[in-house]
């Protein structure tokens, strides 16, 4: 069968690298652009993925040329995915402690470049004319709930699913649907840290009802189906993969 091609937003690593794993396994070609792309060649190798199937691009997704630039060069593959996983979580911080310059880079990374790849997303969506497509916007359970010292991130999470629902509805007839997951706590390298903090620890594991971190192909499986055929009827949704975290 042709490749499809999905568009993936820090996808050299962590719950990126996973969906971009996900995809190629279901003859998916996949498309990175990521700030940091030094070693993502070998990581590819390492999980026995074809460079065949991945092209790769630097680019910071909190600037709209950039992206914009990236998206040119893209316009005919015809992508019919985009997964907005790019995201960093800032240090914690009480709010009258927090940087403003801290925030600022949080909100641009975290919610503006969610909104400019969507953004330029929609726009080859309409001009190649396709059928059907789909975005997926990773946000957090932080979007859903607050967290003490995690004003800005939790913001910035509580605004993709904003983000989410208000694009859904402006393509649902154009059968570009839109979906967010809310993750729990997942292993991956920017959690890596506060799995070793007992704190951290027993503030959320013991919170979770299936008493266990997540892993980032569990993620990638909830893209997968939202981004197929088996979801055809589902768009504007939330879906938390927290363990049973929010059901408390």
């Amino acid at each position: 069968m042709d490749k499809k091609t999905a568009i993936i937003t820090g996808g050299g690593s962590g719950i990126g690298f996973a969906c971009l794993e996900k995809f190629i396994s279901h003859n998916y070609r996949v498309i990175i652009i990521d700030y940091r792309i030094e070693g993502i060649k070998e990581k590819l190798s390492s999980a026995g993925i074809s460079k065949e199937d991945v092209d790769i691009h630097q680019a910071n997704v909190a600037d709209f040329n950039e992206l914009e630039s990236v998206f040119t060069s893209i316009h005919g593959v015809g992508a019919t995915v985009l997964i907005n996983c790019a995201g960093i979580s800032p240090s914690t911080n009480a709010l009258h402690e927090y940087d403003v310059d801290e925030w600022k880079r949080c909100v641009d990374i975290n919610l503006n470049g969610s909104f400019y790849a969507s953004k330029l997303f929609a726009q080859q969506f309409l001009a190649n004319k396709l059928e059907s497509a789909s975005v997926i916007n990773i946000s957090s359970i932080m979007g859903k709930r607050g967290t003490p010292g995690h004003a800005v991130y939790s913001a910035t999470k509580h605004a993709v699913i904003g983000l989410t629902k208000s694009m859904a509805q402006d393509y649902a007839t154009l059968n570009l649907r839109v979906n967010a997951i809310g993750p729990g706590v997942i292993e991956t390298p920017m959690t890596s840290d506060w799995m070793q903090d007992d704190g951290f620890k027993n503030y959320f594991l013991t919170k979770i009802p299936m008493q266990r971190a997540g892993k980032a192909a569990e993620i990638a499986n909830t893209a997968y189906f939202l981004c197929s055929e088996e979801a055809s009827y589902l768009t504007g949704a939330y879906i938390p993969v927290d363990g049973g975290f929010l059901a408390v």
